[in-house]
This record gives C-alpha cells, structure tokens and sequence, in this order.
C-alpha cells in the first residue's frame, strides 16, 4: 500500500505540473503573436534595371549646371498716384492729367447793369433849411445861447459878446465872497431891439441876479436878426455863471 500511494502521488504530481506548463504556455502564446511586427512586403530588380557604380560616381562628382536666375523687379511708387486717387487704367488720363486739362469755356453773360449817374450835392443843399430849423425853434421853445446850429451859430457870437461887454463882477459881491449860477431868457425883434427879459432861476443872490439883468438890457438893441433866422421876435434863453474872482464870471458853455 505504501508503495502504491508513492506511484499515485507522483503520478498526480506530474499530471499537476503538466497541466500548470500547459497553461502558461496556452497564456503565454497569444502575447508573442502580438509582438511580432508585420511584414515588410520586399521585391528585388532584375539585373539589367540597376544602376552602375561608376555612372552614379560621375552623376555625383559633376552636377547639373544651375539656371542663373532672373532679376529681382521692386516696383517703385508713383508719386502722383496717393490714397486719395487710386491707380488709373493704361487707357485713362492720370487725376494729374485731369486737373491739367482746360475746363470747357462759359457762354458770355450778358451784362444788364444801369449805371446812373448822380450830380454831387451842393453846400447849400447839404446845410439845413432855415425854415426847418425856425419851426423846430418855435416847437421846442427858446433857442439856446450856445447852441451849435450852424444857423444861429454867428449871430449869437455877436450876441455873447456884445453882452460881455456889459457885464461886471459886482465889487460888494467879490468883498463877500458871493458866487452862483441863474438862467434867464430874452427875446430879441427883428431890428434887434430887447423886447422882453425875464429871470427863470435865481442865483441865490439879489445882487447878482440884478447885474445880470442890467448887463442884458446894457448890451440892447443887438445886432439885426438876419434874414435866414426864423421865426421873428427870436426868443433866447442863457444861463450866466459868478465865481469868486472877477475873471471867473461868464456865460455858461
């Protein structure tokens, strides 16, 4: 029995161990056929087509002569030719040739001006009527002393100067010192003769307001009123000023 036992075991065991070598190498077979790589399909040239070593030298030692090659063209930019006005066509004028062409010319325009000739004024005409001026004299009221109307200008002069003539600083007024200002009006008849005085504001003194007055009646009759100045009887208004020194006194400006 013990002998028999001995042959099954190593019997057994060498059953294990070819089945254990069986399966490693069923295991191990797919992975080989995996690596391997795949065949390289070679086909080899008759005799005849290969090439021979000493033409294939002398290809190598003398190459083919190269092709010299064409030059370079770099188109420069037109300098009449900007952004603003792109290239023309060969067959169309430049912008530069454009703006050198003549314009087409214009028809005559017949000229329809009149010209009207005007004679220059004359003095007279540019001087003011006198009976214009009278009329407004006579709305407005008295006629200023020193009014700058050309019209009144001279015979007034006549006028002022005639009653400065007159006209004295009063001694007692200079002693006290007395000063002021009044205005008075007069009127004046076509000889020149003082046909009415009369005081419209006071100085502020009697005493100087009565030399005043006398100066004015002093200084009548004036000079004729001219012919120019109307309407007659000329009312006249005047304002007389007193300072403190004798020289100071005058009619008003």
């Amino acid at each position: 029995m013990a002998l028999l036992n001995t042959a099954l075991g190593r019997f057994f065991a060498i059953s294990i161990a070819i089945h254990i070598l069986a399966f490693f190498i069923i295991r191990a077979q797919p992975l080989r056929s995996t690596a391997q790589p795949e065949p390289i399909a070679v086909s080899l040239l008759p005799q005849s087509e290969r090439p021979s070593a000493p033409a294939a030298r002398v290809s190598k030692a003398a190459p083919a002569p190269r092709t010299p090659k064409a030059p370079t063209i770099i188109a420069k930019k037109d300098p009449t030719v900007s952004k603003e006005f792109p290239a023309p066509l060969p067959d169309q004028p430049t912008p530069v040739e454009r703006q050198r062409e003549e314009p087409p010319p214009r028809e005559p325009i017949q000229e329809t001006t009149v010209v009207v000739e005007r004679p220059l004024p004359t003095l007279r005409e540019l001087l003011p009527s006198p009976t214009y001026s009278s009329a407004n004299a006579r709305n407005s009221g008295p006629v200023s002393l020193n009014t700058k109307d050309p019209i009144y200008v001279s015979y007034f002069t006549k006028i002022k100067q005639t009653i400065e003539q007159q006209w004295e600083y009063p001694e007692m007024a200079m002693r006290y010192g007395l000063q002021g200002r009044l205005f008075l009006e007069f009127t004046i008849g076509v000889s020149g003769r003082l046909e009415q005085l009369r005081m419209i504001r006071s100085s502020g003194s009697q005493l100087l307001d009565e030399e005043a007055l006398r100066a004015i009646k002093a200084a009548a009759p004036f000079p004729p009123i001219p012919s120019w100045i109307k309407p007659v009887p000329l009312s006249i208004s005047a304002t007389m000023e007193y300072h403190d020194s004798r020289l100071d006194y005058r009619i008003a400006r």
